[in-house]
């Protein structure tokens, strides 16, 4: 499998958490500081909103002294999480359908299996 890069499809959550698991900051003691994103083609503003939203989830952390990491456990979470609202989405209006469906031919349907 290729490695993924940079493209213009990347999220810059992704981005962002990828300078982590490149630097290897997924715990307290091997987080890094806000100056290990500087390579990153973002300005400093998307930076640290991104690291913000991130760190409202619980999927980046701050340490005492204003390092960072990344926290795969909480980034699992969220990603089912998500998995599970876009099944919701495309499954209910299919739900909604077939019930319609049965509804507008009810007469049809039970005529051939109650007969």
């Amino acid at each position: 499998m290729a490695k993924s890069q940079n493209t213009a499809k990347k999220t810059m959550a992704r981005i962002i958490i990828d300078v982590f698991l490149k630097r290897g900051a997924t715990s307290p003691a091997t987080a890094i500081p806000i100056e290990e994103f500087k390579d990153v083609k973002m300005t400093s503003a998307v930076i640290s909103y991104t690291i913000g939203n991130l760190m409202q989830d619980g999927i980046v952390q701050r340490t005492d002294d204003d390092r960072f990491y990344f926290v795969q456990e909480a980034w699992d979470k969220m990603r089912k999480k998500v998995s599970k609202a876009y099944w919701i989405l495309l499954g209910m209006p299919l739900i909604v359908l077939i019930a319609i469906l049965l509804i507008q031919h009810w007469n049809d349907l039970s005529s051939i299996f109650f007969k």
